[in-house]
């Protein structure tokens, strides 16, 4: 049977969203990147993980791989800052960057480069830093033209962090920050999927939608 998944948006409490896992057609793209020619730029490389990850059903054991997202050097990075705050030169997360400067010229996040020390300085007092006060004071608010944090469903329901919005959730997590997260479940496992559609007197597609509301409550 050709299995497809809908690849819904949920909202979810930051503080319950607990494992990480790196969806199972990253290989490919990765592969992609690498080892296609030159002409395959960019743009055609993540248009090949979109198509390997359309479908939205994986088999394997990518969910049984799954990690504390508080294992994640971005969450641990992020707290860093956080707890050092007002200052932010003594974070590992600025140690970090100025040693990216030192090694490779350069320290980039999210579109922002800074090349030198008074730039790395201008980055975090006034963009990093106010960004993790903010969503403390505010709780966590989806920029307007922001990519959706990703998520995947596994075997047995839980909800696990992929890709996308990777650095938003540590600074959630770490912050403590209140609201909803939103969250585009880009996929699920196979055993989850087959487990819940067969539903008797039910179709699928309702089968398939109270499964993920069942989730979505939760995890709220």
């Amino acid at each position: 049977m050709f299995e497809l998944f809908p690849q819904p948006v949920i909202q979810v409490d930051p503080q319950k969203l607990e494992q990480h896992t790196l969806e199972p057609n990253i290989r490919w793209f990765v592969w992609a990147q690498i080892n296609l020619p030159r002409a395959f730029n960019r743009a055609v490389t993540y248009r090949l993980k979109y198509l390997l990850g359309r479908r939205g059903v994986f088999g394997g054991d990518w969910d049984l791989r799954s990690r504390p997202f508080t294992e994640r050097e971005e969450f641990r990075l992020v707290r860093s800052l956080w707890e050092s705050l007002p200052d932010y030169r003594a974070s590992a997360w600025y140690a970090k960057a100025r040693e990216e400067i030192a090694q490779r010229g350069a320290f980039s996040h999210k579109g922002h480069v800074a090349r030198t020390e008074a730039e790395l300085d201008a980055l975090f007092a006034s963009e990093l830093a106010p960004l993790l006060t903010s969503m403390a004071e505010h709780g966590y608010r989806q920029r307007e033209g922001a990519d959706l944090p990703e998520a995947m469903i596994g075997r047995d329901g839980t909800l696990i962090k992929t890709s996308h919005g990777t650095h938003r959730l540590a600074a959630a997590k770490a912050v403590g920050a209140a609201g909803l997260f939103p969250l585009h479940v880009v996929g699920v496992h196979r055993d989850w999927l087959r487990r819940v559609a067969e539903q008797p007197d039910m179709p699928r597609a309702e089968a398939v939608q109270r499964a993920v509301d069942d989730i979505e409550r939760r995890y709220r």
